[in-house]
């Protein structure tokens, strides 16, 4: 059977040529960029980041990967696939030492070596796949695939005159006499072994057993000089399984089957995804399998956590703070307020990443999640002042959120943080009803972080959320996000007041 990719369920042109080399405008906002970088950590020579920059437009294609990962998370599937790898990475490191190899038969053994240990690894996938239990076409049916290779001539008689050859060389016997300067290559005539013969010499001198470990040098496969004039002898000595050698491996320069390198590389996409997650895991964090609807915006989101900010925060071994967030019905929009650094933002970033990675087909940060197949994800979060585009911050502000509702559409989902900070509070409120507004009108997905309050109250599809502080000290937050109405409270006093900047401290302190 033909086996299409692990990644896409059909491969029209449409899809081979959507592969995106660069990383989406959004990717810094959300600190995907980030994620990305520590997830292909270790695996750049597959060139799998365009996997990560490229959602899925198609729900059959996202189902199909959900399944594919479910399948390879379990640890039997995951250890075969990495063990699989692991070989044909082997073989490719050997590859790649041919300029380190100056004879001819010496590098031809090495190429023998190279496609025995494509067959051994080949076979070991096979057998270790033939009995699992897989639950995903994907998965399904590349261990169909494989099994037609395993069986078909052309893999079969590689295996089978690579092991030949092998023997052959393996079974060769010949001796050296050296004479002076000269050495002499000749067939081995079952001359008498003459170590034997010393050992019997020298056994009236031995008192007793003793136990001696040598120490023998690795052997790198370089050869020198003489060992090849040696070797080129031996061939001349067996010009039928040498000759045989050569036309083997001329005959096979291009022997591994193209499907499987392909599904190598693809395959990383997957294993680089649940290795980076079960980090998390083991700290005890929870991921789930995304529920995607096409047609309801409902969302319904538990436990969520920013992947960025947690990776960096269980290197110091601080807790993660995890939240819920939903939207039922015809809410839409969720406008978040509060206290500074009460981690608006980051619940604002975790809301996209749990989309793009939900396109992706993965795995999100959640205990549990339903969400919206949107078509495009869009950022505005607050950028330094450029001098070079001779552009005001608020005017900048204005371009760039023109630009994002003009390409916005219906399935779009917006994030924008702390927008319009550059202006009064009365433009401010201003020009965020204009832009709520907007996105009333698209009936669009959005989150919007922001100190105003006035933004929350505009329609029935805007819920306001805010972020959370300690009931017995305001000073101190909880980073727990939370379905309330906007107070209205200067939340920037207790900051002042935590770090001794009231008017008193000041006028304390100056006065010494």
């Amino acid at each position: 059977m033909k086996f299409i990719s692990i990644l896409f369920a059909t491969l029209d042109e449409n899809r081979k040529h959507k592969i995106n080399t660069r990383q989406p405008e959004h990717f810094v906002d959300l600190n995907l960029d980030k994620v990305v970088t520590a997830v292909v950590k270790g695996r750049e020579e597959y060139d799998i980041s365009p996997f990560f920059y490229t959602p899925l437009e198609y729900p059959e294609d996202i189902y199909y990967r959900q399944g594919v990962i479910q399948d390879m998370a379990k640890d039997n599937i995951y250890n075969a696939l990495v063990e699989f790898s692991a070989a044909m990475q082997k073989i490719r490191e050997i590859s790649a030492r041919k300029e380190n190899r100056y004879y001819h038969y010496q590098q031809r053994r090495w190429d023998l070596e190279c496609i025995l240990l494509y067959c051994r690894a080949v076979t070991a996938l096979h057998e270790q796949m033939e009995n699992l239990p897989f639950t995903s076409c994907g998965m399904t049916n590349f261990r169909n695939y494989l099994s037609e290779y395993m069986n078909s001539d052309g893999f079969t008689d590689l295996s089978t005159v690579a092991q030949t050859i092998r023997r052959q060389l393996d079974d060769i016997r010949y001796s050296l006499r050296i004479k002076g300067d000269t050495i002499s290559v000749e067939h081995y005539a079952d001359e008498i072994n003459y170590s034997h013969e010393v050992l019997r010499v020298f056994s009236r001198f031995k008192q007793h057993d003793v136990q001696v470990d040598v120490d023998f040098r690795s052997h790198d496969g370089i050869m020198n000089n003489l060992e090849a004039r040696i070797l080129d002898c031996v061939a001349k000595l067996f010009p039928a399984v040498f000759a045989e050698l050569d036309a083997f491996i001329v005959a096979h320069s291009d022997y591994q089957e193209h499907t499987l390198k392909v599904f190598e590389r693809e395959v990383q996409f997957y294993l680089a995804s649940i290795h980076y997650i079960r980090q998390f895991q083991a700290a005890g964090l929870t991921f789930c399998i995304p529920v995607i609807n096409s047609e309801r915006k409902d969302i319904t989101v538990t436990s969520a956590f920013d992947l960025a900010l947690a990776d960096s925060l269980l290197n110091k071994q601080v807790p993660v703070v995890c939240n819920d967030f939903y939207l039922h019905g015809r809410e839409r929009i969720l406008v978040i307020s509060g206290p500074n650094q009460g981690g608006k933002t980051t619940f604002a970033r975790m809301i996209g990443q749990l989309h793009y990675f939900a396109l992706l087909g993965l795995y999100v940060p959640a205990q549990q999640a339903t969400l919206y197949l949107v078509d495009n994800i869009f950022t505005h979060f607050e950028k330094s002042e450029n001098i070079h585009n001779l552009r005001g911050k608020l005017y900048d502000d204005l371009v760039r959120i023109k630009a994002i509702l003009d390409k916005a559409t219906t399935r779009s989902l917006i994030i924008m943080n702390e927008i319009f900070t550059s202006t009064t509070s009365h433009d401010a409120i201003f020009l965020g009803t204009r832009v709520i507004e907007k996105v009333i009108e698209l009936d669009a997905l959005c989150v919007c972080v922001t100190f105003i309050d006035e933004l929350t109250a505009l329609d029935t599809s805007v819920v306001s959320m805010m972020s959370t502080v300690e009931e017995d000290n305001e000073a101190s937050r909880t980073y727990i996000i939370i379905r309330k109405p906007a107070d209205g409270v200067a939340w920037s006093v207790t900051l002042v007041q935590k770090y001794g900047l009231t008017y008193e401290k000041i006028k304390a302190g100056l006065n010494g």
